[in-house]
């Protein structure tokens, strides 16, 4: 086979294929530049006081989980 017409071949594949990279490249940076847009403008909080606190402590029935007396 001649290289030249297995190059010709496929060169339509690989124009696809590269178009369609850059598509969806574009579709990213795109999106990514709208959501850094938005992320000034976030209603943020309302922050927990101690988020590592047990909020089950009353609720145990034993002082330690691993306590089964």
């Amino acid at each position: 086979m001649n290289p030249v017409i297995l190059i010709s071949c496929f060169t339509p594949l690989v124009i696809i294929f590269l178009e369609m990279k850059l598509a969806v490249w574009v579709s990213a940076v795109n999106t990514e530049n709208s959501y850094v847009g938005k992320e000034p403008l976030r209603k943020r909080g309302p922050y927990v006081a101690n988020p590592y606190e047990d909020v089950d402590a009353e609720e145990e029935e034993y002082g330690d989980s691993t306590d089964y007396r």
